[in-house]
């Protein structure tokens, strides 16, 4: 019995140990108490590395407010700040402040990184291809800006990848607006909406796909010679696939 009360009494000890130990931790972090700014940087990008991003932000603002805009830990606290907006989701807010980086330090190492993590932000706020597209439309623009201005950066090759994602996601938008109006029997939509995906994204995925609905439109207003055509150029293309076979048979297949 009393090995069991020790037992009991040593785990009441170690959870009470734990709970003042996480209380100390949440209570440690205090960007006043820091009288060098190297001090409170170093300090505060651990509280960010540990994904605290709300206790970071109050670190890093009150280098950006202590700091002159010249001073290298400056730039960086900028930087981190607008990486706490992201952590915390606030993407809004975030692309501004990477913007602000870019800007307002165009020569400093960072901002290719900051233009490249503002495209990140508006990224973020477009990530179901069947919503607005503007947030979509201004990432691949900034990612754009990001090529022209800094075209040698590890950031500017990150953001061509990243430019192909999201043209992907656009090419899907605009298939799922021509599947809907097929479905809907409206064809001549649709049949624009599949133009759009083919003329636009012509690396996307969605390529063939769009070429075979566009073949199921043009059979259902009787449009025989444009619907030939298309078959043409998927036996010639996409020959090897079962639904080309099945759409347009498997006359005259290159693979």
């Amino acid at each position: 019995m009393d090995q069991l009360i020790s037992r009991s009494r040593l785990g009441w000890v170690v959870a009470r140990a734990g709970v003042l130990a996480a209380l100390a931790a949440c209570t440690r972090f205090n960007p006043g108490s820091f009288t060098q700014p190297e001090s409170l940087y170093h300090a505060t990008m651990r509280e960010f590395r540990h994904g605290r991003f709300t206790r970071a932000q109050s670190g890093f603002q009150k280098l950006v407010f202590d700091l002159p805009a010249r001073d290298t830990i400056h730039v960086r606290a900028r930087f981190y700040l607008a990486e706490t907006y992201f952590g915390l989701r606030d993407y809004v807010t975030a692309a501004r402040e990477f913007r602000r980086v870019a800007d307002d330090f165009p020569a400093d190492v960072l901002a290719p990184d900051a233009l490249l993590r503002a495209g990140d932000s508006y990224r973020q706020l477009w990530r179901r291809a069947e919503l607005d597209a503007s947030n979509g439309e201004t990432a691949v623009a900034t990612y754009q800006e990001l090529l022209g201005r800094y075209p040698r950066s590890r950031a500017a090759a990150i953001a061509q990848a990243r430019i192909r994602e999201l043209n992907e996601q656009f090419a899907r938008k605009d298939f799922m607006a021509g599947t809907f109006y097929l479905r809907r029997g409206a064809y001549d939509s649709a049949i624009l909406y599949f133009r759009q995906v083919i003329a636009r994204y012509p690396s996307s995925s969605l390529v063939p796909d769009a070429y075979i609905r566009m073949v199921r439109a043009y059979r259902a207003i009787g449009y025989r010679e444009e619907m030939e055509e298309t078959c043409e150029h998927l036996r010639e293309h996409f020959g090897a696939r079962a639904d080309v076979r099945e759409e347009c048979g498997d006359r005259g297949i290159r693979r």
